[in-house]
């Protein structure tokens, strides 16, 4: 599908760098002679550009010089480029061709958001992720402004329609990432382990995702990393937290990129001291190869390897006395590899190949009690194996077959060095998939696909039926889907007392509708989710007796003024969910869920003054919690959440990026929950600890400077 092209976004230098500007115009019109509307102009590789009005006519400063190409496209017609000298792009005049969306064209999946390229509904550039203000620079921070995320400020992951964190999953190049978050201190948001400069295309789908993906009750995030890089770059990148470089080798047809960054809050903490009594600061030591090879013309392989390793030492404090009781010490190690072979026959047919390993090492002193140590290893070994075709215009098959092996440990050692603990896992999962995307009419598109899993853990199959129906007209478009999803319990279960007999599941009904005028999108979409297998608590022994239901509404609109140089995004969602699984002793709302949550964006770029200020103001009602001096079982709810973030970026010149932000601006004290526990003489129950950030507000501040190339911002990002 020939969507409205986003620009894509790790050239932010190429925005100002240069004192100059020429002024570029014209007028793009249809092959009726008529002036088209919403038609996107932009200089090839930057990110200098602009859209057409009600009268078709686009204009735009450009700080480009020498010859340049300009891209002009628009949906539903044959993309036009034209190449000349920047100083004789005045009062163009161009015509496009319409064009008939073919199969290749159109990725039938409704629920989906994009950043990077892509031709989805919603299509973002990768300075999204850096300057959406509520980001702080990360990939799962910019998601979160999202309709269908849900705040769960306490640890900063992604929690998508009433689900779980682990029911969204991540996957690189189609291969999946077991542990997308680093570690962090308890009510310190997670982040993500990976730059969002390292891929040219982030899909994230909040329900309905097609057949290759499974292992996922709510949502998954595949993200496709970069092609063989054809320059030469090498950066450095410091701030009061962390210290950091790398750079890219180029070759003919290979290129080779590494990055090392090591994090210590140290001096941070001394500046800004939060509410821990840090023996040890937290550090990590985080480091990325990526190997990638045009091995021919048809044919590409990509090798990455990522590594990170965190520690840190707190003291644990008894709230209720507030006397300190234990000195918590964290030590992790964070491996993952992948490897993916893509290949096109003469016959156009497309094979891919892939494996995955990842693999965590957790080790923790004074766990629960002083002297004590708890340790907790997981790995997995992923592999795939799949075939695309375009059969004919009306009809597109693929099809694969993966693997999941798994295996996991855990040990407990008591204050006397007693093993009173020792559990080992291993189970495998295998699976299939095919997926036919028809063409029915105009306009009209239609997928049918199936997954069948073989879970060795429960000797049992698994049968994922997916359907779903696509109109696509004139930047219209409505989607209607159902699907069923299976997902293995989490490992915490697993060690415990349980007759678990099957997989747990979910049924996805989706129906959205979006329309794109001139750059402005709306998007209206409706939910409903049927959980059901739930490992549920009972006298306790875990059971597949549990049972969920999440329904809802994600709105979305977003766009921009270029006589303001201003972006924005408002988002809005309700969601009702309960459930009775765990140990909740009733159905009941999900401890992590909240009904309302919106969001609005705003980013505003100073040209003359080479600045880009990014603002978020997050809002979600209030999450239940367990207040046993109440009856009933999940009986309370917190105050609302409310959070102003904000950025700003500065082009200090060419090769120089001075990257600035803090969240929660107002410094509002968000309360996520509370725990309690009796007092000593057990008159009473008593709030014990109150559930928030560790620090009201954070503060950054980052320069990045290029040492060679001339694109400042992507220096260590490969």
């Amino acid at each position: 599908m020939k969507r409205t092209i986003c620009i894509t976004g790790i050239l932010l230098l190429k925005l100002l760098c240069l004192n100059a500007q020429t002024h570029i115009s014209g007028k793009v019109l249809d092959e009726n002679k008529q002036p088209l509307i919403g038609a996107n102009v932009y200089i090839k590789g930057s990110i200098e550009g602009s859209s057409t009005n009600l009268n078709g006519l686009f204009e735009f400063e450009s700080t480009a010089t020498g010859e340049q190409t300009l891209v002009i496209s628009c949906l539903g017609y044959k993309t036009n480029e034209r190449t000349s000298l920047v100083d004789q792009m005045t009062g163009l005049v161009i015509s496009l061709d319409q064009e008939e969306l073919g199969l290749d064209e159109v990725l039938i999946m409704a629920s989906t958001f994009s950043i990077g390229k892509s031709r989805t509904v919603k299509k973002m550039d990768a300075l999204d992720v850096v300057l959406t203000g509520s980001s702080n620079g990360d990939i799962y921070g910019a998601l979160q402004s999202l309709p269908g995320t849900q705040k769960v400020g306490e640890d900063g992951k992604l929690y998508i329609r009433g689900g779980e964190s682990r029911e969204t999953q991540t996957f690189i190049d189609g291969m999946h990432v077991l542990f997308p978050f680093t570690s962090t201190a308890e009510n310190t948001p997670s982040r993500a382990r990976f730059s969002s400069f390292l891929f040219k295309g982030i899909n994230f789908s909040l329900g309905g995702y097609d057949s290759e993906y499974g292992q996922a009750l709510s949502s998954v995030l595949p993200m496709e990393t970069k092609d063989v890089s054809s320059n030469t770059k090498l950066g450095v990148n410091v701030s009061p937290l962390s210290i950091g470089g790398g750079g890219t080798y180029a070759w003919k047809k290979m290129s080779l990129s590494a990055n090392v960054n090591y994090t210590n809050l140290g001096f941070y903490n001394k500046l800004f001291p939060d509410r821990y009594n840090w023996k040890k600061d937290y550090r990590n030591l985080g480091s990325e190869l990526q190997l990638k090879t045009q091995v021919s013309k048809n044919s590409v392989h990509k090798l990455y390897f990522g590594f990170d390793k965190t520690g840190f030492i707190h003291q644990i404090t008894d709230e209720l006395n507030n006397t300190p009781t234990r000195d918590f010490d964290l030590s992790r190690d964070n491996y993952y590899i992948n490897s993916t072979f893509t290949i096109r026959t003469k016959k156009n047919y497309q094979w891919f190949l892939g494996a995955a390993y990842s693999y965590a090492t957790n080790q923790y002193q004074n766990a629960t009690l002083v002297g004590d140590s708890f340790s907790n290893n997981e790995g997995e070994v992923h592999v795939k194996a799949k075939l695309t075709k375009n059969i004919s215009k009306f009809y597109k098959f693929r099809g694969g077959i993966e693997g999941y092996l798994k295996s996991a440990d855990q040990k407990y050692i008591d204050p006397t060095g007693t093993v009173q603990m020792k559990n080992k896992l291993s189970h495998n999962l295998f699976a299939s998939y095919m997926d036919h995307q028809f063409k029915l009419k105009k306009n009209l598109y239609a997928n049918t696909s199936a997954r069948i899993e073989y879970s060795e853990l429960y000797k049992n199959w698994n049968l994922a039926p997916r359907i779903s129906l696509n109109y696509l007209k004139n930047g219209f478009q409505t989607s209607a889907i159902v699907g069923k999803y299976f997902q293995e319990q989490e490992n915490d279960v697993l060690f415990s007392r349980n007759e678990l007999t099957e997989q747990e599941s979910c049924l996805h009904y989706i129906l959205s509708g979006s329309y794109d005028l001139d750059g402005t999108l709306l998007k209206v979409e409706f939910y409903k989710k049927k959980y059901d297998r739930l490992a549920w608590l009972q006298n306790d022994i875990y059971t597949s007796h549990g049972y969920g239901k999440s329904k809802g509404i994600d709105l979305y609109l977003s766009g921009k003024s270029n006589l303001l140089g201003l972006k924005y995004t408002l988002s809005y969602s309700y969601n009702d969910s309960k459930r009775l699984y765990k140990d909740y002793l009733e159905e009941s709302i999900p401890l992590f869920s909240t009904n309302h949550n919106a969001s609005l964006s705003l980013l505003y770029s100073i040209p003359s003054i080479k600045t880009h200020i990014g603002v978020t103001h997050t809002y979600a009602s209030g999450r239940p919690f367990k207040n046993p001096n109440k009856q009933g079982f999940i009986n309370s709810k917190t105050s609302d959440y409310h959070s102003l973030d904000a950025n700003m970026t500065f082009i200090l010149n060419e090769k120089v990026i001075l990257y600035t932000s803090v969240t929660n601006v107002l410094g509002r004290d968000n309360i996520y929950g509370y725990n309690y526990s009796k007092s000593s003489n057990n008159q009473g129950v008593y709030k014990n600890q109150v559930i928030k950030n560790s620090r009201s507000r954070f503060f950054y501040v980052g320069i990045f400077i290029s040492l060679k190339n001339s694109s400042a911002y992507d220096v260590s990002s490969f």
